[in-house]
């Protein structure tokens, strides 16, 4: 529960647009009184994501997820309310008051301390760097890669010390605790647990951060031949490498703006791109793309140039990523570098314009997967050499919707490997016709089993709030046990006891980061009906008494049929006697 005063959380509710504040993660589309999109938490192809500028709220009619602007900042940055409350404020410069420390408010506080313990070393790596005679070789290293002193400190690139604790005691001098830097990865504990000594010793530092900029982990590449090459932070409350992708926080503008983005490997094959002008490139810290890192892409494109390195590993990786990408709907394009020649090296050696042409030239993931299933296949000289390229590339033709299309690609594809259109054609259609469509990944949400009364009910007192007097003196709480919307009822309920009137925003405050709002979100959606008279309202509430006594005449048919089973007569009297009460109730109610 939120532990801001109502005032301050109106505020800070008041002082946002939600409609640009949503468009920095998903593109908006305006559709009549709403903006439309595709949902940011689920996958789908038609978007039901809607938000709505003067209510300010949004809702998905998709997977049933929604709320105001603090519930959007939960889902988006994956934080708790009372977290949320201190990111907007932070955000639009709003200051909050001194609150008391409740276990939500104290785990907040250790959050900033990992932040700034993070921010602290890395004005230390990085003045270790640019500023030290053991930083001279890391910092010569980094020049004949190519980077600019101006990148280095954009990306406030660093080095840390060969020393076992140099880190350690620096940052304990500017107050961090010990316990505070192994949280965030910074600092090891030796195995008898008595010496804590620099997670990053003798590398060049790369701070990752997360999408809002912050520095969330480091990567760190070792100087000369020692191993790991590359050595990245745990997972931490910070940091979850699944969750993250390198330079986002730099490049997402770049990439709203073209509508595009390109997907690399590693720490230098973006920096040098980007250092060159291409604004719209991410890493994935490494080839093994997850659906979350998919997913975070998607807040800001749909379309992707997949550029891996072009050796073994990385043509694998490129495959993997296809159906990661297709899953979330995303137009797919692959750009394949000549051997050897990873995007760091192409764009130092040949320069920004023909990495600039390249882009210009990809190739769809059809083709890709295609000159890849015929390239390791080696001779096509057979009819099963063949039919093993042609298995590779089905799956994926099977996906594409459009006849057309596919009709395209079989021909371009049967000429390819010399076979006949019709026998191609013949095969793609059957893997179309045996391909299995995954279920959603998340359930429906709770919204789609609100039943049409208790909507219309609620919708009517809350939009005319002079008819609570009238009605809720009618309703007792036994009316709407059960229901989905069962404590907003109880909530008004409470309310009116105390004899005040119930709002939309009342119950946004009430429920914040509940499930109920997005109940209320899907409410005010939706045109309430003009009829606002006691009589509209009255035949709402009997038609949830009905659904009531329905229910409850089904349950007893239950217990009669196992009374009956068990020749219990004296309770099959009873049922019986309470079935015909309960018929009587539903007369009395079909005559109101």
């Amino acid at each position: 529960m939120p532990f801001y005063p109502d005032h301050v959380l109106d505020e800070i509710r008041n002082s946002i647009d939600i409609v640009p504040f949503i468009s920095e993660h998903v593109a908006l589309k305006k559709r009549g009184r709403n903006h439309v999109a595709c949902c940011p938490f689920h996958n789908e192809k038609t978007p039901s994501f809607n938000v709505n500028a003067e209510k300010q709220i949004f809702m998905c009619f998709g997977c049933g997820v929604g709320g105001d602007v603090f519930k959007f900042a939960m889902l988006v940055e994956h934080v708790t309310f009372p977290e949320a409350v201190r990111l907007l404020a932070e955000r639009y410069g709003i200051p909050l008051p001194q609150v008391a420390r409740t276990e939500d408010a104290s785990s907040g506080a250790d959050l900033e301390a990992l932040r700034a313990a993070m921010a602290d070393a890395v004005t230390f790596y990085h003045h270790m760097l640019v500023d030290t005679a053991e930083g001279k070789g890391a910092l010569a290293y980094l020049e004949g890669r190519g980077v600019t002193r101006q990148t280095m400190g954009r990306f406030q690139l660093g080095y840390s010390p060969a020393g076992g604790d140099v880190l350690l005691e620096w940052l304990r001098k500017k107050g961090h605790t010990p316990q505070t830097l192994e949280d965030c990865g910074l600092i090891k504990r030796s195995e008898d647990g008595r010496r804590q000594y620099d997670a990053f010793r003798g590398r060049i530092m790369f701070p990752i951060t997360d999408a809002r900029g912050r520095v969330i982990a480091f990567g760190g590449r070792a100087m000369g031949e020692a191993q790991p090459k590359y050595l990245n932070s745990p997972e931490t409350r910070l940091y979850n490498k699944s969750r993250n992708l390198f330079g986002l926080s730099f490049s997402r503008e770049g990439i709203k703006s073209s509508d595009l983005a390109i997907l690399v490997e590693g720490y230098m094959d973006f920096l040098i791109p980007y250092q060159f002008g291409i604004n719209n490139i991410v890493a994935s810290l490494g080839t093994s793309l997850t659906a979350q890192q998919v997913k975070l892409l998607g807040r800001y494109t749909r379309e992707v140039v997949v550029c891996y390195d072009p050796d073994s590993a990385g043509i694998a990786a490129t495959q993997r990523s296809l159906d990661l990408f297709l899953d979330e709907d995303f137009r797919v394009k692959i750009l394949l570098l000549p051997e050897g020649q990873d995007p760091d090296a192409f764009v130092r050696s040949v320069g920004v314009e023909e990495y600039r042409n390249r882009l210009r030239q990809v190739v769809s993931y059809l083709d890709f997967v295609l000159e890849t299933a015929m390239h390791s296949q080696g001779k096509l000289d057979t009819p099963r050499s063949k039919v093993q390229v042609m298995n590779q590339v089905l799956p994926y033709l099977a996906k594409l919707p459009n006849a057309v299309e596919r009709s395209e690609y079989v021909s371009r594809f049967a000429s390819r490997l010399n076979i006949e259109d019709r026998l191609l054609l013949a095969e793609v259609r059957k893997a179309a016709q045996q391909r299995n469509r995954r279920l959603p990944d998340e359930p429906v949400a709770v919204v789609t089993s609100m039943k049409r009364g208790e909507r219309r009910l609620l919708q009517l007192l809350l939009a005319n709030p002079s008819l609570q007097a009238q009605i809720l003196p009618l309703c007792s709480s036994q009316d709407f046990h059960g229901l989905a919307t069962e404590r907003i009822f109880a909530a008004i309920q409470e309310r009116f006891r105390k004899s005040a009137v119930t709002t939309f925003e009342d119950l946004h405050r009430q429920f914040a980061g509940e499930a109920e709002q997005a109940l209320l979100a899907q409410m005010q959606m939706e045109e309430v009906p003009e009829d606002h008279s006691p009589d509209t309202a009255e035949s709402a509430l009997n038609a949830i008494r009905k659904i009531r006594l329905d229910s409850y005449k089904q349950e007893i048919q239950s217990k009669i049929a196992e009374a009956s089973q068990r020749s219990d007569d004296e309770m099959l009297a009873r049922l019986m006697e309470q079935r015909i009460q309960v018929d009587r109730d539903l007369i009395s109610l079909s005559r109101k």
